[in-house]
C-alpha cells in the first residue's frame, strides 16, 4: 500500500483534478457544472500513472465528490475501493487525507472494503491508525447525533482485533480527546453515555493486544475524566502494561497531573502506577517518587500499602 497523495498533488493530472475540484465547488446543486462530468471521466479512465495519480486526488476527496454528484461517485468512484480492484490500496492510502469521512450513506457504500482493510497485511500503521479513529468517530457520533452510520460495535471491535496491537494507542487517544473535550460538568456524562460505552463495546480483550504504547494513552484519557476518574480506573485497569524501562513515560505523565487528579480516588491511582510500572530494579524510575508523595500527602494511610512500599523501592533518590 503506497502513498502517491503527495505525489498527486504535482503532476498535471493531480493539479487539473485539484482545477475541476474548484469548479465542482462553484457549481449549484447536485450536478456536475458544464463540462466537468466528461473531463472527469476521462481522468478516472486515463491510462498509465498519470490516470492513477489522477484518480488518487480524487479519492482523498470522495465525501465532496459524492456530494455533488452521487450517482457518478458511486457509479465511477466507490469501485476503486474495492480490494478487487488492483489499485484500491492506493486508494484507501489517499482516503487518509480526507477531510472528513462522509455521510452515512457514503460509508455504507464503501463499508466492506473498510472492515476489509483491518486485516490485511499491506496496509500501513499510519493507514490503520487514522482508519482505526474513524471508528471511533463515527461511533461517537452514531451516540451523540445520532447520525446512523451502519457501523455496529461488534463490527468495530472485530476490525481492531484484525489490525492488532499498534492501532489501539490511536484508539485509546482519540477516545482521551473526546472527554477532554467534555466540560467538568460533563465529564461524568461523557464517560457514562457516551466515551466509556464505546470504549468498553470496542476495546478488545486479547492479552496480546495490550501494549505499554496503548496504556500510555489509556492513562492520558483517565487523566481527563475529572469526577468519572473511579469509574474509568476501573474500566482500563485490566488493560494496562508495564512501562519500558528507562522511559516510564506513564509515571512521568502521572507526576505532572493536577492536584485534583490525586484527590479524585488515590487508592486507584495507586493500583495504575503500580500497573504501569510493573517489575523494576531498585532505585531506577525517575518521578515515582515525587508521585508516591504527592500520594501519601491526600491519603498518608496509602503509604502502609504493600503495593506503595514496593513502589517505593523502585523510585530513584534523585527524582
Amino acid at each position: 500500500m503506497s502513498d502517491l497523495f503527495n505525489a498527486a498533488l504535482t503532476a498535471p493530472s493531480g493539479r487539473l483534478t485539484e482545477i475541476l475540484i474548484h469548479k465542482i465547488g462553484t457549481g449549484v446543486g447536485g450536478e456536475f457544472p458544464l463540462g466537468v462530468h466528461d473531463r472527469l471521466d476521462r481522468l478516472v479512465c486515463a491510462p498509465g500513472r498519470s490516470g492513477l495519480l489522477a484518480r488518487v486526488r480524487i479519492a482523498a476527496d470522495l465525501p465532496f465528490f459524492f456530494q455533488h454528484a452521487p450517482a457518478w461517485t458511486t457509479a465511477k468512484l466507490i469501485p476503486l475501493f474495492d480490494w478487487s480492484h488492483p489499485h484500491a490500496g492506493d486508494m484507501w492510502s489517499a482516503r487518509m487525507y480526507s477531510a472528513y469521512i462522509g455521510s452515512p450513506e457514503l460509508f455504507g457504500l464503501f463499508k466492506r472494503s473498510f472492515l476489509q482493510l483491518f486485516g490485511r497485511t499491506d496496509v500501513s500503521t499510519e493507514a490503520l491508525g487514522t482508519f482505526g479513529e474513524w471508528i471511533v468517530s463515527i461511533l461517537i457520533a452514531n451516540r451523540t447525533d445520532k447520525t446512523g452510520y451502519p457501523l455496529t460495535d461488534i463490527e468495530a471491535r472485530s476490525a481492531l482485533r484484525r489490525a492488532g496491537s499498534t492501532v489501539l494507542p490511536k484508539v485509546a487517544n482519540s477516545l482521551a480527546q473526546e472527554l477532554e473535550r467534555a466540560t467538568p460538568e460533563q465529564k461524568v456524562n461523557s464517560w457514562r453515555n457516551v466515551v466509556g460505552v464505546v470504549f468498553q463495546a470496542i476495546w478488545p480483550i486479547d492479552v496480546e493486544l495490550q501494549t505499554n504504547m496503548a496504556t500510555f494513552e489509556l492513562v492520558r484519557l483517565l487523566l481527563s475524566s475529572g469526577d468519572a476518574f473511579a469509574e474509568v480506573a476501573d474500566a482500563i485497569l485490566p488493560f494496562l502494561r508495564p512501562d519500558e524501562q528507562r522511559s516510564y513515560s506513564v509515571v512521568y505523565l502521572i507526576s505532572d497531573a493536577m492536584d485534583d487528579v490525586y484527590g479524585m480516588a488515590p487508592e486507584k491511582l495507586l493500583d495504575v502506577v503500580a500497573a504501569s510500572v510493573g517489575e523494576a530494579p531498585p532505585g531506577t524510575i525517575y518521578a515515582l517518587k515525587k508521585v508516591l508523595s504527592r500520594l501519601h500527602k491526600v491519603d498518608p494511610k496509602l503509604s502502609e500499602k504493600r503495593k506503595f512500599q514496593k513502589l517505593l523501592t523502585y523510585s530513584s533518590s534523585h527524582g
